[in-house]
């Protein structure tokens, strides 16, 4: 296993200091002072957010490619997702969603980064009988977006949800929704927090996918009606049994710490690496 950070603590808490004049300013500090801590702390791997996306505008990416290209660890992405929504029933919305991961490939490439994670956005909350209808237009989403990067060797990464999206959410609706997109390049990023609210069954779960789930994002929680990130170890979330899965399937891919602070990076990391 690789253990790596996400960049989002340092987006969420430079974003709540007010200290930027605009977005491109607070995304490219966050990520650099990301890969600073990783390679000063023997870090294998960085996850970098692109939330808020405006380093993917045309106007700030070469700076945004430039600041992490100068950091030679291992790093992967992780697409914009606050205002994505690839399985809304508005084709406008979810068109546009797809363009949004498009262009974060071409960053993908251009950090010649191999891995990206996407979520697949909010399915209808008001009548349950036409989520359905979300699992087929998250289908054609990704078949679009799929098919559109053919010559790519960037891996597209789909998370599982927690409770209150309504998709992707215990072993169950994944295949259910796996089946529906029926695409053999779409892998899987297990998210431990997501997964908890849902109450899934760990084992089912990697007995089904093991083979296509290429990232871990480690998150705790306190309440299934909630996705606070606190620090590693203080939650409900049983790593224990999580390791116990992933070892006996041999994952070796990368285990991504995701919290909402950068001040339990040290905590969150002591306690991971008594499993590792």
């Amino acid at each position: 296993m690789q253990l790596g950070i996400s960049s989002l603590g340092y987006i969420i808490e430079y974003g709540l200091s007010n200290n930027y004049e605009n977005l491109t300013d607070l995304v490219l500090k966050a990520s650099e002072d990301c890969l600073i801590f990783a390679e000063k702390n023997n870090i294998e791997i960085v996850e970098l957010v692109l939330d808020p996306p405006d380093v993917i505008k045309e106007e700030n990416k070469d700076k945004f490619i430039d600041l992490i290209n100068s950091y030679s660890l291992k790093k992967q992405i992780h697409g914009p997702f606050i205002d994505v929504n690839l399985c809304t029933h508005n084709d406008i919305i979810s068109n546009a969603s797809v363009d949004s991961y498009l262009k974060t490939v071409k960053i993908c490439e251009d950090l010649r980064v191999k891995l990206l994670t996407i979520h697949p956005g909010l399915a209808n909350f008001l009548i349950n009988s036409i989520r359905d209808y979300n699992r087929v237009q998250l289908a054609k989403s990704i078949q679009r977006l799929l098919n559109s990067m053919e010559s790519s060797d960037v891996r597209i990464c789909l998370e599982n949800m927690p409770k209150n999206t309504h998709i992707m959410l215990d072993e169950n609706d994944i295949k259910k929704t796996i089946a529906k997109i029926d695409h053999k390049d779409l892998y899987l990023t297990y998210d431990t927090s997501h997964f908890y609210t849902c109450d899934g069954d760990i084992n089912i779960l990697w007995d089904y996918f093991n083979k296509i789930i290429k990232n871990v994002h480690l998150v705790d929680n306190f309440s299934k009606n909630s996705d606070t990130h606190p620090p590693l170890g203080t939650g409900k979330v049983n790593f224990y049994k999580i390791f116990e899965v992933m070892k006996t399937h041999n994952y070796q891919g990368p285990i991504i710490i995701e919290l909402s602070t950068v001040k339990d990076l040290p905590q969150s990391i002591d306690f991971i690496n008594k499993f590792l």
